[in-house]
């Protein structure tokens, strides 16, 4: 299996990110109602059957907007006046036992119905390959059955966090000025080290550099850096 995603370069903008989201929003909506309507409600008649949480097939950034929806792909360029930059990524597993994820934009993971103030990397890996493999399912086609969940959730068990620096901020939200409804823009931030066998499982992590992960990451929260660490010498 594969990610592919479009990047669609976008002007420098100083503005907030919520003054970006109300932008692009807007822009799509009185250009072309059908296209805003895949991007913010995207059909299940077009998915695959049984999904119920269907993720919008892009990522807003500061300078770009990643797009996992092939089809869309001419239509946002088009429209953006950009020419887009195809990524690929493997889902192969890597040679991996020490990662350092940054924690770049607010990031808000859940655990058991319970907001997380710190990166549980079991929870931060399960929403990493959640959010991939959905974005596959959906938009591109790819047969994720095959994927043993239980192999990659016994190897996330199995890691353990070495080091961190987190700070964690729940005050901020975001109102919807369509619909009124009110958003958390709040979540943790800095950066954490994992040691442990990551080999399966930073193929997602890597991945989710460009999807995001956890709660609105479309509107720029859940944005991550990983970077794998040199493997430590054992000592004789």
């Amino acid at each position: 299996m594969q990610l592919e995603l479009a990047v669609l370069p976008l002007p420098a903008d100083h503005s907030t990110p919520n003054a970006r989201r109300g932008q692009f929003g807007n822009l799509l909506y009185h250009y072309d109602r059908q296209l805003y309507d895949e991007c913010f409600s995207p059909s299940a008649d077009t998915g695959p059957s049984g999904l119920q949480d269907r993720p919008r097939p892009f990522v807003l950034r500061p300078r770009a907007l990643h797009v996992f929806s092939p089809a869309l792909v001419p239509r946002l360029a088009g429209l953006l006046d950009v020419q887009p930059q195809t990524i690929r990524w493997p889902l192969d597993p890597l040679p991996a036992r020490r990662l350092r994820v940054e924690f770049v934009t607010p990031t808000e993971l859940k655990q058991n119905g319970a907001v997380l103030h710190t990166p549980n990397f079991g929870a931060l890996a399960a929403r990493a390959r959640d959010r991939v493999l959905s974005l596959l399912a959906f938009y591109q086609n790819e047969a994720t059955d095959q994927v043993d969940f239980a192999a990659l959730a016994a190897q996330a068990a199995a890691v353990t966090e070495t080091a961190r620096s987190i700070r964690f901020n729940s005050g901020q939200t975001r109102r919807s000025v369509r619909n009124q409804n009110v958003h958390s823009i709040g979540g943790f931030e800095g950066w954490a080290e994992y040691s442990g066998p990551l080999d399966a499982l930073t193929p997602y992590l890597i991945a989710a550099q460009w999807t995001g992960v956890g709660r609105q990451t479309v509107w720029g929260k859940g944005e991550i850096r990983v970077t794998v660490l040199p493997f430590e010498e054992c000592s004789a």
